[in-house]
């Protein structure tokens, strides 16, 4: 998996091994100076025997950085980057508050690698029933933090992509289509046009406008103005394949702006990942979840 290469190209030989050794279900790696490498997974984690030492921590965050922060700049002040091969890195360290507004960070305490997965075919099932139609319906994919929403998300982009509708993806984090200088590195289909690290309510209405996608993709919508424009998208006719972070369906609803969303008719239908890593677990019309 190029993704997993690409981070274990940063890490300390033994890591490296065992992240290896456990590619199948890892999910995340996170990492501390003085504290012990923390391998996830959906089921769990593991610890690692011996503690990373902090000029280890301060040579992997360097490898990831290209050893540049000043390149990484804009980012950072996000909290996270995003490596080659789509995979985030979230930061946690020593921030500057400027007028309330978070500026340049002086030192990095943790990372948090999120394992960036390309499965083809995990989005057939989603891509079927927003396809049933003829046109495209609209969903909102559930499930709780590292179950692979991302990757579902990614895959039926490409195949709606490969069915013959223009997807247009507001990809925020810089996670779904992992651009390069413009250019996706991940498959999100030939028929798709990305935004990228730019915020997703702002992504979706330049795009819905200068792009007349007949779908915008886009990751983990919850507030206010995300809410905002998805609805705007739908009264233009656009279709939207978008995520939340929930542990069911129920606490989805109780979340102001998704409830919004779900009763004003933005979404058609509501997808469920549990039990496995971008497994659905339900997939049914809104009006039967309600």
């Amino acid at each position: 998996m190029e993704a997993l290469e690409r981070i274990c190209a940063c890490l300390p030989g033994d890591v490296a091994r065992r992240a290896r050794q456990r590619a199948d279900d890892l999910t995340e790696l996170r990492l501390r100076p003085g504290g012990r490498p923390q391998l996830c997974f959906a089921g769990g984690d593991e610890l690692l025997n011996q503690p990373l030492s902090p000029e280890e921590f301060r040579n992997i965050a360097a490898r990831m950085l290209e050893f540049s922060l000043y390149a990484w700049e804009d980012e950072l002040r996000r909290g996270f980057f995003t490596l080659p091969g789509g995979s985030r890195v979230g930061v946690c360290g020593r921030y500057a508050v400027e007028k309330g507004e978070i500026g340049g960070i002086s030192y990095i305490s943790a990372l948090c690698v999120r394992v960036a997965r390309e499965v083809r075919g995990t989005g057939r099932a989603l891509a079927e029933a927003m396809l049933d139609s003829g046109g495209v319906k609209s969903a909102l994919l559930i499930s709780r933090p590292g179950m692979g929403k991302t990757t579902l998300l990614r895959d039926t982009a490409r195949l709606l992509s490969g069915a013959g509708k223009t997807v247009a993806l507001a990809d925020e984090r810089g996670e779904l289509a992992a651009c390069r200088a413009g250019v996706p590195t991940l498959d999100v289909g030939e028929r798709t046009d990305v935004m990228d690290m730019c915020p997703k309510h702002i992504a979706i209405a330049h795009m819905v406008r200068s792009l007349r996608p007949d779908v915008v993709v886009t990751d983990e919508v919850g507030d206010r103005r995300d809410a905002d424009a998805v609805l705007d998208a739908r009264r233009a006719g656009t279709a939207v394949l978008a995520s939340a972070h929930a542990a069911g369906i129920a606490e989805a609803a109780r979340r102001p702006a998704l409830r919004e969303m779900l009763e004003m008719g933005a979404f058609d239908m509501v997808a469920l990942i549990d039990g496995g890593l971008g497994r659905l677990a339900a997939l049914a019309p809104w009006e039967g979840c309600a």
